[in-house]
């Protein structure tokens, strides 16, 4: 796995060669989460509503971190869905060579001889014995078809979404892929079996990941967004975690999410922040394929590096909100930014092909 560096995102700290230390995230008021509880199950009126969502999203773009990897979505310890890149010669060595979807679904399903290929704390969203029949690619509708040989039974009812979640973002990073079919033995998947969830026939991100349930959002004057927040496994490797949550409705869906960013999690215990909560956004606008941001950090001067959490979290956080492949970034009204590596960030940063890349 290539680790995020989980460094206190204090300027001065940097500025000063501190230490590498843990972010600390920033609760939205009056929301608590406990230990026992990361993620609340959303209502029924939310899933319905974010499973019939007709937006199109789009698939991640970029430069890759392993040479022939395939990006999975699995379970982490504390119960989310995060994605994971894996490297598919390793499969094929045990497998033989699939096509990539078949690939990613193996490594989704609980099998004895792939577990030890996994990133460490993270288990797969199918169970044993799940069979794909086939899958089926239309890359003139953009979209894929995953017929299972019988009823995704044996997940617990608490656990179904998540599998969906899972399936649907694991097909829609394979290129050119932002729809997905489910059927069972041919016939069209209407419904999840343990908790009757309904499986509408198209499936595209926009059925969100990881759902935030906030009172404070009335679900009829909602919209959603997603976030990109860090998170360590027991071994101390960091990787990224995509949160859906729902916000007041509004206009300008970037703006909405990079807000939300600066905010950070909700479940403080389980995620860390990756931008400081008094960041301030000065501007914020899409041109041609490049969001342009311009942030206002009281305690960043120029030739202070910039922490690399926050420029990945950002920039999956804002081309998954805009569809758009790249992200320019100014601070302070300065555009010559690099990271402590040494890494520049003055031209405009791509979204990576590859999340979370996993080198065992």
């Amino acid at each position: 796995m290539i680790p995020v560096h989980f460094r206190k995102p204090l300027w001065k700290l940097l500025a000063a060669g501190g230490l590498a230390v843990a972010v600390t995230g920033c609760s939205i008021s009056g929301v608590e989460k406990t230990a026992t509880s990361p993620i609340d199950a959303p209502p029924a009126a939310v899933e319905n509503q974010m499973l019939q969502a007709a937006d199109d999203a789009m698939a991640p773009m970029g430069s890759s971190a392993i040479a022939d990897g395939l990006t999975v979505y699995l379970k982490d310890s504390k119960g989310y869905v995060a994605p994971m890149t894996l490297d598919r010669s390793k499969q094929e060595s045990a497998t033989g060579q699939n096509a990539p979807e078949i690939e990613a679904l193996a490594w989704m399903t609980a099998d004895a001889k792939l577990a030890g290929q996994l990133p460490p704390g993270f288990t797969p969203v199918l169970p044993k014995g799940t069979v794909v029949s086939k899958v089926v690619k239309n890359p003139e509708a953009g979209s894929v078809t995953v017929d299972f040989a019988k009823p995704l039974s044996g997940i617990p009812a608490s656990d179904e979404r998540k599998a969906l979640e899972a399936i649907v973002w694991t097909m829609t990073e394979l290129p050119g892929i932002d729809k997905v079919h489910l059927t069972v033995a041919g016939q069209d998947m209407t419904e999840l079996p343990a908790s009757g969830l309904p499986v509408p026939g198209v499936l595209t991100r926009n059925i969100g990941i990881n759902l935030e349930r906030s009172p404070q959002v009335k679900v009829s004057e909602s919209m959603a967004v997603t976030l990109y927040f860090s998170a360590k496994n027991e071994q101390g490797d960091g990787y990224f975690v995509p949160v859906t949550r729902l916000v007041e409705r509004q206009s300008d869906r970037a703006r909405a999410a990079l807000s939300e960013l600066i905010k950070g999690p909700q479940d403080t215990k389980s995620l860390e922040a990756v931008m400081l909560a008094n960041t301030k956004v000065e501007e914020l606008a899409l041109k041609s394929d490049t969001v342009q941001v311009k942030l206002q950090e009281q305690d960043w001067a120029a030739g202070m590096p910039m922490p690399a959490e926050m420029m990945e979290g950002l920039v999956l956080t804002l081309t998954e909100a805009t569809g758009a492949p790249k992200v320019a970034v100014a601070v302070n009204g300065s555009t010559k930014l690099t990271g402590a590596d040494s890494e520049t960030y003055e031209q405009p940063v791509e979204r990576p092909a590859q999340i979370n890349a996993f080198t065992g």
